[in-house]
């Protein structure tokens, strides 16, 4: 267990990705366009003027669970062990929401584990841990809990938020890192969509 927690923090990195190159198909025919591009396309003698715009918040969902997020951010999706699955969004700070899925082990005795692994190093630097663990509902109803930790050195404050969701032989954790406290940070935008529009099914 030590290891996917090491692969975990390891991991965290700078997330935000560039436009991709996108195909699209009109009467049998394929072309290559990228986004917010003005095209004008020759099909069957009609000339044809094309922009693929984004939403700004897209939607991720899958078997387990679903939830929005900023168009500036990608889900990066990486297997971490035999048996889990991570996703995660990150902002150029730090701040940012991290699921992994569990399909082999119930995960729901993790969450103090995690919590003192994420805050171990600042602690031990200096940082004042203080807890602030809490009750949330989720948009689908589902109540869960959640270990916050509270860290700060002079002003500088981190905060972690972690849950768990689990079956027998499965589960999902959660689980935030805000490294600006500021009101209007991006990453605080970034984990408050996640939070407010989270779904498990």
């Amino acid at each position: 267990m030590k290891n996917i927690i090491l692969i975990l923090i390891l991991s965290v990195s700078h997330l935000i990705y560039s436009q991709e190159n996108f195909k699209i198909e009109i009467n049998g025919k394929v072309f290559e366009i990228e986004l917010d591009k003005d095209y004008e396309l020759n099909i069957d003698n009609e000339l044809l003027k094309i922009n693929v715009k984004q939403k700004d918040t897209l939607l991720y969902s899958d078997e387990s669970f679903s939830f929005k997020f900023p168009k500036e951010y990608k889900v990066a999706k990486t297997a971490i062990d035999d048996g889990i699955e991570q996703l995660m969004l990150m902002n150029a700070e730090g701040s940012g929401f991290i699921i992994q899925k569990y399909a082999t082990i119930n995960p729901t005795a993790l969450n103090e584990l995690m919590i003192n692994e994420v805050t171990k190093e600042s602690v031990n630097y200096g940082f004042k841990l203080v807890r602030e663990d809490y009750e949330r509902v989720l948009s689908s109803g589902l109540k869960v809990k959640v270990d916050r930790a509270v860290l700060t050195y002079n002003d500088e404050i981190n905060i972690y938020e972690i849950t768990t969701v689990g079956k027998k032989d499965s589960g999902l954790l959660f689980m935030t890192m805000e490294m600006d406290d500021s009101k209007d940070s991006l990453g605080k935008k970034l984990i408050n969509l996640i939070w407010n529009t989270l779904e498990i099914k």
